[in-house]
């Protein structure tokens, strides 16, 4: 069985203080430990005074072996279920608590976990002794899957069993969400290929006009720049999260960053006639890596000005409040609908998808918005109305 060895350690220590403290929780089984500490014909008062110091110490040992025990119970970071020989419940970690949503009282495992292949599982390691593992839905936590592990022993000569789960929902959502993303990059990728390969049959044709053939190579040529976009945001995310940008922390004149990536853009807002203000104080600093920074803002200002709307106005401002430095990119364009505002920040997600593969957008910019900020130590938010213009904002620590 493949436990994690942080359970092992734990199986140790609790599964003997549950022995030790059935070895002397009555009077009865007291007396019994004395009557068997009486010195035999065969044996000496030495040897005999020498056994019933070492009991002595044990049962001195028992009150810390409490408090180790409920120390452990109170802190696991896995959730931990002891139970009897019938299976009923006879202790839990507090973090069993939290995670199957269940009281700090006994009843039966069937009961409180409303799984009969969990119940049968613990019967028959109790029934052998073996220890045993297995992922198994929970209907008592909304069917969600659990990795299991089970310990048994033998308290005295009663069998019990220790418990250990693992959450497993998030492991298995986050499998779910990389096939999605999987699947996405390669519709993404084969959108702009396919346009592409049509083009170029299309240029083939020996009749095509000279004016139809420098359309169709503008179209290609916007449709390979996009595609080579796409590759490089892919690869820029995926060297995000794989952790090799560790120091992102930097001190960098923000207005005058601004001022050049607003100078970069000139072109596509005079395409769309949005009107850029800057309004940064001069003195105003950003304390993030400078091409994280970069990266960051032109994400954000080009957002804003390919989805405001023909016209719109866009203004770049910046605070310090409470020992953080605060960034907004505020426009005063079409606005996005409440319904689609909480996902903006994910990967391909497009408010108009017919619009964002006509203006070129590859549905990552905002993803490494966040990734970036979040990996900082910062936060971003975004609140707009529709007809009253959006504003995205981050905060960072100053």
């Amino acid at each position: 069985m493949n436990a994690p060895y942080s359970i092992i350690v734990a199986v140790s220590v609790l599964t003997a203080v549950v022995l030790l403290t059935y070895v002397v929780r009555s009077r009865t089984e007291r007396k019994k430990i004395v009557t068997c500490l009486q010195p035999g014909p065969e044996e000496g008062l030495v040897d005999a005074a020498r056994r019933v110091g070492e009991q002595a110490a044990l049962c001195d040992e028992i009150p810390r072996l409490k408090i180790r025990l409920d120390m452990l119970l109170k802190t696991s970071p896995l959730p931990m279920i002891i139970v009897n020989h019938e299976c009923n419940i006879i202790n839990l970690s507090h973090s069993a608590e939290q995670a199957l949503d269940q009281p700090r009282r006994r009843r039966s495992l069937l009961e409180s976990m409303e799984s009969h292949e969990l119940d049968d599982l613990v019967r028959e390691a109790l029934k052998s002794q073996t220890p045993a593992d297995a992922v198994i839905r929970l209907y008592a936590s909304g069917r969600r899957p659990f990795q299991i592990w089970l310990f048994p022993y033998r308290a005295l000569e009663t069998p019990e069993c220790i418990i250990f789960l693992r959450d497993m929902a998030e492991k298995v959502d986050y499998g779910r969400m990389r096939s999605q993303f999987a699947a996405t990059v390669s519709h993404e990728l084969r959108t702009p290929l396919a346009g592409i390969r049509a083009l170029v049959e299309s240029l083939k044709d020996p009749e095509l006009g000279g004016a139809d053939r420098v359309r169709f190579l503008d179209r290609v040529e916007n449709e390979s720049t996009r595609l080579a976009q796409l590759i490089d945001e892919l690869l820029f995310l995926s060297e995000l999260e794989s952790g090799s940008e560790q120091d992102l922390k930097g001190d960098i004149p923000l207005r005058s960053l601004v001022d050049e990536i607003i100078e970069e853009l000139r072109p596509k807002t005079d395409r769309f006639e949005v009107q850029m203000e800057n309004r940064i104080p001069p003195e105003a600093r950003l304390p993030l890596e400078g091409r994280m920074a970069r990266t960051v803002l032109t994400n954000m200002i080009e957002n804003s000005v390919k989805y405001s709307g023909r016209g719109s106005r866009v203004q770049l401002l910046a605070e310090k409040e409470n020992g953080k430095v605060k960034v907004t990119v505020r426009d005063d364009g079409i606005g996005i609908d409440a319904e689609h505002l909480p996902h903006i920040f994910e990967r391909f997600y497009r408010v108009d998808k017919s619009r964002s593969k006509r203006l070129g957008g590859t549905g990552l910019g905002l993803s490494i918005v966040k990734h970036i900020i979040e990996t900082a130590g910062g936060e971003v938010t975004a609140d707009s109305r529709e007809g009253f213009g959006t504003s995205i904002s981050f905060t960072l620590p100053a």
